[in-house]
């Protein structure tokens, strides 16, 4: 391997080529431009189902490679000289370990010695797990930890740039329902879960190992009507509704069924206490705390 690669240390730093998978998604992509701060363009590959949408990433330097979950022969191709892959998982609701698999013995076959997998934070394997994720997750876990390649897994928390999504785009302005419950859950926004994930890209220490990234604290839904109250000024009250009451207004809103089943789920996770699990290690990873609630509030509802 080491004739097609150039490998450097410096410190507790490791410079190789990197691919990340779903460049033109909104984690990819942003993992992709944190990477270019920390490595020259040239150590990184992005990896995209449509190479013509990757182009503003070839523009930085970037090299851009087709590849498809769906087709192996694409990934073996694809991880050629590669020696480290962030694997950002597929869309709930495909079939999703079939496409983990197909990326995870690909690149064994190509020679890849590292992959780090975007898995979903939850307290254990059994509390309220989410439909079309949880399952899949765990044994796209089992598998990468059975592979023989080196291994990080990353258990992201809820993303705060979704909080619109759960709570509605008009919960900063005024009272606002969700199927939490009292439940409690951290966040984080995309631009600090990529910038972490560029550094565990880029630095030893995580091999072998998960790591779960949030703001290190966690929050209830009353938390966060207080917080955008705070922020604008305006009195904003939250109000616990049952899963079946939140599906039946999305829908009035002309949501589809299965999204707001979906959504549901989440908020039944948070009630259920399923993401009440806090972690230093983004802030280790980033160097600095991550944003605090306002902070998260203040990007999830623009303000």
């Amino acid at each position: 391997m080491m004739g097609f690669l150039l490998v450097i240390k410096i410190g507790k730093s490791i410079m190789a080529k990197i691919l990340v998978t779903g460049a033109t998604g909104r984690l990819g992509n942003a993992v992709l431009r944190s990477l270019v701060q920390k490595i020259p363009a040239s150590d990184v590959v992005a990896m995209a189902r449509d190479v013509e949408k990757a182009e503003p990433l070839a523009a930085l330097g970037i090299e851009v490679r087709y590849g498809d979950y769906t087709d192996y022969d694409s990934l073996v191709a694809a991880f050629e000289g590669i020696e480290k892959i962030y694997l950002v998982s597929a869309v709930a609701f495909s079939d999703r370990l079939a496409q983990h698999k197909n990326v995870i013995v690909a690149a064994g076959r190509a020679g890849v010695r590292h992959v780090v997998y975007t898995s979903i934070q939850r307290v254990n394997d059994e509390l309220a797990p989410i439909e079309g994720v949880t399952e899949s997750d765990i044994a796209t876990e089992r598998l990468l930890k059975k592979s023989g390649l080196t291994y990080t897994i990353i258990q992201h928390p809820l993303y705060a740039d979704d909080l619109p999504f759960l709570i509605g785009t008009n919960a900063a302005k005024e009272d606002f329902s969700a199927p939490a419950g009292q439940g409690r859950a951290s966040f984080a926004t995309f631009a600090e879960l990529a910038e972490a994930g560029a550094a565990l890209l880029t630095e030893t220490g995580y091999e072998n190992s998960t790591c779960l990234l949030n703001a290190g604290q966690t929050w209830s839904f009353q938390d966060i009507a207080d917080g955008l109250a705070r922020l604008t000024g305006k009195p904003v009250d939250y109000q616990p509704i049952s899963a079946q009451a939140f599906i039946a207004a999305r829908e009035a809103d002309g949501w589809p069924t299965s999204l707001a089943k979906f959504l549901s789920g989440w908020g039944n996770a948070i009630d259920k206490g399923a993401f009440d699990q806090s972690s230093r290690t983004l802030e280790k990873l980033l160097g600095r705390k991550p944003k605090d609630l306002e902070g998260i509030l203040r990007v999830a509802f623009a303000l």
